[in-house]
């Protein structure tokens, strides 16, 4: 299923329906895609405006990345639904005998490792959005403080989705070296991240409250 090729309404209408996918995984991912266009946006109304001039190539540069990010998301919404199918399907293998119950393990952690990476590719690309609304925040049009804003919470939400998901899966994964690997870099980018949007609405708050 290619997410970006679909309506926000048909979208909406495969996540509502009873079947595993799309999931909140994909959901996730695609709100995700959403909060690098509302920063593509900001940077966009910064770029080639009187007064900004400094950072129109910091803006050109954002307005690029966004894009990119963007198309990236989507890739990872597809890839959620298809991660968990696989899953399934590796779940239902038959293990009647040694050789099966072997094969059926192989196959259900190749499966679970693809279903924690997901996520955390999704968790990594809102690092990289949170660096870029940092400066969005403290270079970005001033009459797009409120966009900036929501960006940076749409961000956290995703992240938090995404955390979800990496945790649900690496709990089931046999090879400590990868579960432990994957908790610690976990940690550390939900760190950043909540270190970035902490220092966004510190900026932004005061600046929009204050404003007359």
């Amino acid at each position: 299923m290619e997410v970006e090729r679909m309506s926000l309404e048909e979208f909406c209408g495969k996540v509502a329906e009873k079947t595993p996918t799309p999931g909140g995984g994909a959901v996730g991912a695609v709100v995700g895609a959403m909060a690098c266009a509302l920063a593509e946006m900001v940077a966009n109304f910064t770029r080639k405006k009187r007064g900004y001039e400094d950072v129109e190539a910091e803006m050109e540069r954002i307005v690029e990345d966004m894009e990119e990010l963007r198309e990236r998301l989507f890739i990872l919404a597809g890839r959620d639904m298809k991660a968990f199918e696989e899953l399934m399907n590796a779940r239902r293998l038959p293990e009647d005998s040694e050789e099966e119950r072997m094969l059926k393990r192989k196959k259900v952690e190749e499966a679970i490792l693809e279903a924690a990476s997901v996520p955390l590719d999704v968790i990594r690309a809102m690092n990289q959005l949170a660096r870029e609304l940092e400066i969005l925040a403290e270079f970005g049009n001033r009459n797009l403080f409120s966009d900036t804003l929501n960006a940076v919470d749409l961000c956290e939400a995703v992240y938090r989705v995404a955390k979800v998901n990496v945790l649900i899966n690496v709990k089931e994964m046999e090879n400590e070296k990868t579960r432990k690997e994957f908790l610690e870099e976990l940690e550390e980018l939900g760190s950043q991240i909540e270190g970035s949007c902490r220092r966004i609405r510190e900026m932004l708050e005061v600046r929009l409250w204050n404003s007359k």
